[in-house]
């Protein structure tokens, strides 16, 4: 009972966060935008896709690897010093690689070098990702504290953004802020995690470090393929179309971001450590959580990407105006991937990766990733950012689909009507019944 407590204590926490994140720049979305217009948001947009793949390989999967292992062993204190110690020390040998190809990227790759000062903006953000302390307390199931400081930032960068954005050039002042708030809310966080668990960080060999890399690349490389029918949807648009048509793309994009970071990430970020720990009483109990959890998951995403389809033409003319009218057909399009991407995320993290079927994830996601890579280029090339968008809609269905039955294929069912009767779910809610 305490656990499940803890556990919608901590999804309520990280929906506050991404209500926080996106309330507050929904406030100053409709002046902004009004402002710098979608051409100034198709460079800051598709600078930040670039950027994301740094972060990507500084991230290297940890807040997925280290997180497990701080969930199953919470008790363990100097075994979590030890995993702190060498993720810290693995992240900053992968900055210092992403520094290297960060200043050859700047020289070789043209679309970049719209806007070298964004980037350069952007890159100087990853530092944030080094100090991280996610997966501390991802794993220890406590999340509140980011409830907290990401309303502060709120209020704060919506005051800012008033008073700094003034005229079209003053696009550069969005990344900039939000790079200087990741940078500060990290470093305390991370102090923060020191002090409330009684963490120490230890003293970690380069050859250690080595290889932690090498034994969680699995993690990573799902996460490289996931990211390259992602991410790189807005990248390779960019080789085929101007920063007006990237910005129409990349808002619509962003906007469907504001579902996923308001429920579908809450929800997954919370369950992650929760089914870990259901797992590692017995497979059997793990699986059934996710049983019990799968409709509750369905019902919500489903019910809101109804709402985005629905309501396409009237939230993007109130938020961002008539200037990016071109985007209410590409949120159209992909109304329905909070619901995919829910499938997806229940098949491939939340039961994958802590059944330890790394391998399995991992060639579910590359076979998608190679699919969509290579039909995105054909669709960007040939009917631009709608192709773009029809193309992230047939890859998120694809890779949920290859999910299903290679646990199909492992033997593992996770449907049960039972489970998706109202009044179970309520008696799931209510933890009623185990």
């Amino acid at each position: 009972m305490l656990e499940k407590k803890k556990l919608i204590r901590n999804i309520a926490s990280l929906g506050i966060i991404q209500v926080v994140n996106y309330v507050f720049p929904l406030i100053t979305v409709p002046y902004v935008s009004r402002i710098i217009g979608p051409d100034g948001y198709g460079i800051i947009n598709y600078a930040a896709a670039f950027i994301g793949y740094f972060t990507l390989l500084i991230a290297y999967g940890f807040d997925l690897t280290a997180t497990r292992r701080i969930s199953q062993n919470s008790e363990n204190k100097e075994y979590i010093n030890t995993i702190i110690s060498e993720v810290i020390t693995a992240r900053i040998i992968l900055f210092i690689l992403s520094c290297i190809l960060f200043i050859i990227s700047i020289y070789f790759f043209k679309p970049i070098q719209k806007d070298i000062y964004i980037a350069i903006i952007l890159f100087i953000g990853c530092i944030s990702t080094v100090i991280s302390p996610q997966y501390i307390f991802q794993g220890l199931q406590e999340l509140e504290i980011f409830a907290k400081l990401n309303f502060v930032k709120g209020i704060i960068n919506t005051v800012l953004v008033f008073i700094l954005i003034k005229e079209s050039s003053d696009y550069f002042w969005i990344p900039t802020l939000s790079v200087c708030f990741l940078l500060l809310i990290n470093i305390f966080l991370f102090f923060y995690a020191i002090k409330k668990f009684h963490l120490k960080y230890e003293f970690i060999s380069v050859k250690q470090a080595l290889k932690l890399i090498i034994n969680e690349r699995m993690i990573f490389f799902s996460t490289v393929v996931i990211s390259l029918y992602t991410s790189t949807n807005t990248v390779v648009l960019g080789f085929f179309a101007d920063n007006k048509e990237v910005g129409y793309y990349t808002t619509s994009q962003g906007f469907l971001n504001i579902v996923n970071l308001m429920l579908t990430i809450p929800i997954s970020t919370a369950l992650y450590p929760f089914i870990g720990k259901g797992f590692s009483v017995s497979r059997e109990h793990g699986i059934n959580l996710i049983k019990k959890i799968l409709p509750i998951v369905f019902y919500l995403t489903f019910f809101a990407s109804i709402g985005i389809l629905i309501f396409a033409p009237f939230l993007i003319k109130l938020i961002y105006g008539h200037k990016f009218d071109n985007s209410i057909v590409v949120l159209k399009i992909i109304s329905f991937i909070p619901l995919i991407v829910g499938m997806s995320n229940i098949f491939g993290i939340q039961l994958m990766l802590n059944l330890g079927l790394d391998k399995v994830f991992f060639k579910a996601t590359f076979i998608a990733s190679i699919i969509g890579f290579i039909l995105n280029i054909i669709m960007s090339k040939y009917w631009g950012y709608i192709g773009t968008a029809w193309n992230c809609v047939i890859i998120e269905c694809v890779v949920t689909v290859l999910m299903y039955f290679a646990l199909k294929k492992e033997k593992i069912g996770i449907f049960e009507i039972e489970y998706f009767k109202p009044k179970q779910i309520i008696l799931t809610l209510k933890n009623r019944k185990e």
